[in-house]
Parts: C-alpha cells; structure tokens; sequence
C-alpha cells in the first residue's frame, strides 16, 4: 500500500523493525504484514507505533465491502489522532473499495461518536459474537458508508 500522511502521523505498512512495539505482539504484526491494506500508525513528532487502522474483510461478508479496523493505544486518545487516521484512509479508500462498513462494541460510545461523525449509517446489530473460542461473546453495531 502507499503510505499516507497527515498533519501529524504516517501510515505506513508494518515491518518487521515494528516487532516489539506495544500495540501488537509479534505474531500478530507477522500477520499484519502479510495481509494487505493495514497500516501501522506512526506517530511523527517521535516515529512511534501508537496504532493501526486497517480495511479488512466486511463483517457481514459483502464482497465488494470493506471493514474499516483501528485501535490506537490508550495514552493516545482523546487528541483527535483516530479522527485525523480515519479521515485519510477514507478519503484514500476509493482506489480500494466502494462502500466501507465499521463495526463497534454497543457500549462505546466514542466508537459510536466516530461512525456517526464521518457519516457512516447503522444498519444492524450483531449479537453475541464470539471471536475466538476464550472470547466473552459481545454485540456490536454494524454501520456502512458508501464511498
């Protein structure tokens, strides 16, 4: 993937340099290279790994769809970095996909506060869903956006 810029991070694809970094353990960014269209989020001012958005398989199995994944550690939030993220992969996501889909935990309201701020739409709920078999099962609220 190319990388991308904003005013204050790089998304970049993950290497193998980002094993030890603490947003994944080294299988899963292993995983994250493999897989295309993820992106390590760096932050610039320091050239750290604070996070990573990725457009992976559509949770209701649409073909043409894209999920839309970000997870940024904790002493990151709150500063506007997921919104900024966000916004630029959306706007460089048509030369990938049609249409983007989000997911988020019922309860998260900020998770919520972003779908619904770029415009994604709710569309339906899935309950009890257990992503491995360790996994407490939790709902999750199924939005789309259509590029």
């Amino acid at each position: 993937m190319k990388t991308l810029e904003t005013k204050r991070l790089i998304l970049r694809d993950w290497t193998l340099g980002d094993i030890g970094c603490e947003v994944y353990d080294e299988n899963s960014i292993r995983y994250l290279i493999s897989v295309q269209n993820n992106y390590a989020v760096v932050l610039k001012e320091n050239g750290l790994v604070i996070g990573t958005i990725g457009l992976n398989e559509d949770a209701d199995g649409n073909l043409d769809t894209r999920n839309v994944g970000i997870r940024l550690l904790e002493p990151y939030r709150n500063r506007g970095l997921m919104s900024e993220a966000l916004e630029c992969v959306i706007h460089n996501a048509i030369d990938i996909t049609k249409e983007l889909s989000y997911l988020c935990l019922t309860e998260d309201e900020r998770s919520k506060h972003i779908a619904e701020k770029f415009g994604f739409r709710y569309i339906k709920t899935f309950y009890k869903v257990q992503r491995t078999a360790s996994d407490e099962p939790k709902d999750f609220y199924y939005y789309k956006l259509e590029l």
